[in-house]
């Protein structure tokens, strides 16, 4: 991993998004429509060499995005910023208020039961342990230089952070048409913030446009390549793209060990639609780096497209699909389940999972590699309690 770059804060707005959800066990409650696209977000800050910049502010005269209720899922559009104006107007595949239209949702998914690991194996601390780091603000992104693009995330760091005590590290990654606002502090999103309770550092990666050029986040923003790997939803055709995504992957994660204090056994994803796709391709990639996947509506690896380059890949799988989704199809999503549940030699009998309702778990995996698969009767949304789920699942491996 040694991808040149830079680090450094810029102001932000917000915006919203696009994508995915499968299958078949019980219901995860939670019925609606697809977050809408919202407004660009402002310019601000500069690259400074060598650490993380703690200077910048929000954006004068940019506002959250107003209008559009949470509806199960669905997220309102608007806003501005100074030097950038909101894109788009309308949610992709339903109105803002969601599939069915009430602003109450049926639910959400239930938080699920997962037990803290007893004991386990001790961490294991990154470069980063005993530094001092600044905790950057979680609505302000930072940004890094990979190859010729200036790239944007968000991170945050708990007020309590201690540079002694390695901690867990969470990527929550946006799907497509959507950003890392929405990911992060969206309550249509992973509310992995809330989830954790200060017990992870987070990092929510950006996507840049279909034409590969990085941006400031906008709607606009996708993963790799989504239409050469393992046959999901079109929107382009570049299996270079995919490489640029795991070096500015790559790029964050040497950061990130380099300044603060990581676990470096507990890293792990969670991503909606495409971003539940590059999740998958982290998973298959990155196979020594990360510990875990969650994948939501997501597609990845399956049996008539197996293309999993790394042999050994096989992870702790928590996977939620819709069982009316439209654009990530059941089919598609338990073929991607069954790849990983092969990967993990786990046997084809399930038992109920105390993960949640909706969920069941594969016997006889590997250890540490459970396979855990819940379903949610609603289309192609992230459910409500999935990052409480996710963090949950993760805190249950040794």
């Amino acid at each position: 991993m040694k991808s040149a770059f830079r680090v450094a804060t810029s102001s932000l707005l917000l915006a919203g998004f696009a994508c995915s959800s499968p299958d078949s066990p019980a219901d995860l409650g939670g019925t609606g429509g697809l977050p809408a696209a919202g407004g660009a977000v402002g310019t601000g800050g500069a690259a400074a060499g060598g650490t993380l910049s703690t200077g910048g502010t929000l954006s004068s005269g940019g506002a959250l995005p107003t209008g559009g209720a949470s509806a199960g899922g669905a997220v309102g559009i608007g806003g501005s910023s100074a030097g950038g104006s909101a894109a788009g107007g309308a949610s992709a595949g339903g109105a803002p208020t969601g599939a069915g239209g009430d602003d109450t949702g049926s639910g959400g998914i239930d938080g699920g039961g997962g037990m803290p690991g007893a004991g386990g194996s001790p961490s294991t601390g990154s470069p980063g342990c005993g530094k001092a780091a600044t905790r950057p603000d979680p609505r302000q992104q930072q940004t890094i230089q990979v190859g010729n693009l200036t790239r944007y995330y968000l991170m945050y760091v708990p007020e309590n952070y201690d540079p002694d005590t390695p901690l867990p590290l969470v990527f929550g990654i946006h799907g497509l048409n959507m950003n890392n606002v929405w990911a992060a502090h969206d309550q249509s999103g992973f509310q992995l913030i809330e989830a954790t309770q200060g017990k992870a550092l987070l990092v929510y990666p950006q996507g840049i446009r279909a034409n590969g050029q990085s941006t400031m986040p906008s709607s606009q923003s996708q993963w790799g390549d989504a239409d050469s790997n393992w046959g999901g939803p079109p929107p382009n055709a570049d299996p270079q793209r995919i490489q640029a995504d795991l070096a500015y992957f790559d790029a964050i994660l040497e950061f990130v060990n380099a300044n603060y204090c990581v676990d470096t056994k507990k890293v792990f994803s969670v991503g909606f639609s495409q971003g539940g796709f590059m999740t998958n391709v982290l998973g298959c990639e990155r196979p020594d780096v990360f510990r875990a996947l969650a994948p939501v509506a997501g597609w990845g690896p399956h049996g008539s497209n197996p293309s999993c380059s790394k042999q050994d890949a096989a992870h702790a799988i928590l996977q939620t699909q819709g069982t009316t989704d439209g654009i990530v199809t059941v089919q598609l999503a338990e073929a991607t389940r069954n790849f990983w549940r092969d990967r993990a030699g786990c046997s084809n009998m399930t038992m109920n999972s105390s993960h949640g309702q909706g969920c069941i778990e594969y016997q006889g995996c590997d250890d540490g590699k459970p396979v855990v698969y819940c379903t949610h009767g609603g289309d192609h949304f992230v459910p409500g309690g999935t990052g409480a789920r996710a963090w949950n699942f993760f805190q249950s491996l040794d």
